[in-house]
């Protein structure tokens, strides 16, 4: 989850503002976080709170979601989540934009296997992106996150990866990449940021390299390289900077239920 809060925050600055190159500073006073943080937070939160109550997830994330949207409001949520936002009674839209892999982070934390990392990853997108391109991408990316929990190689992770997505080479399409959210324009880019780097901040300032739309490409290529090359304990530090105490405690929250997940309630939960 710190991941792709990092790539979130460092990202904010490019979004509308490209940057053809990974000579950039990672932090500045324009930097904020945007719809993928509070997303990402409240996706979390939501299966935490179903496995508490023994609710049915879909309602808890639908809920959790719908609450920190209207408390964050003015994040760059796109214009059909706006929508969904302002609804009282909030139902999936078919969407398949990159909303869904960028706030799917928990599924792979919390997860008992890859499967259950697919399955639960598919789920975080329900609630709004229903439509099979972004259930796919929510589903890869946890699952990858998992498989890079457990130790798999970049090398294994590509061929998991490849089993869903052509792979660019960053250096060949990053001229003349543009905007694009669509899970299909989005997830590739954002898995081949990972694969090409060296650690995390590489990962970030290659997802970032590339345009288009810069918080999510690397938010979710950050959700991928945090459990890949460890916890990026400086970024984090530096990224609190500009997360309310809310979040923060969320974050911390989060972390301390996907480290005790041999707690019975929450595994049995999620094993259902």
């Amino acid at each position: 989850m710190k991941g792709a809060i990092i790539g979130d925050i460092i990202g904010s600055v490019y979004e509308f503002h490209n940057i053809k190159t990974k000579d950039f500073p990672l932090f500045s006073e324009r930097c904020r976080f945007t719809d993928d943080t509070v997303m990402t937070v409240a996706v979390g939160m939501g299966i935490l709170n179903a496995c508490r109550t023994g609710g049915d997830l879909t309602e808890a994330l639908t809920e959790t979601m719908h609450d920190y949207g209207n408390r964050y409001p003015h994040r760059g949520y796109g214009g059909r989540f706006r929508h969904w936002l302002r609804a009282s009674d909030p139902h999936p839209y078919n969407s398949w934009g990159n909303g869904a892999p960028m706030r799917c982070s928990a599924a792979g934390w919390l997860s008992s296997s890859p499967e259950k990392a697919f399955e639960l990853g598919m789920f975080t997108a329900g609630p709004t992106h229903n439509h099979p391109e972004a259930m796919k991408a929510a589903g890869v990316t946890a699952m990858l996150i998992w498989y890079a929990r457990h130790g798999k190689s970049k090398q294994e992770l590509r061929e998991k990866a490849e089993r869903w997505y052509e792979l660019p080479k960053l250096d060949e399409i990053r001229d003349e990449y543009g905007f694009d959210v669509s899970c299909m324009g989005t997830m590739p880019v954002a898995l081949s940021a990972f694969f090409e780097s060296e650690s995390f901040e590489d990962a970030i300032r290659s997802a970032i390299s590339v345009g288009g739309d810069s918080d999510t490409i690397a938010a979710i290529t950050g959700s991928i390289a945090e459990p890949f090359y460890g916890e990026p304990v400086a970024l984090w530090h530096e990224a609190k900077q500009y997360l309310s105490d809310e979040l923060i405690e969320n974050v911390k929250e989060f972390t301390v239920a996907a480290r005790s997940f041999r707690s019975r309630k929450l595994r049995d939960y999620l094993a259902d």
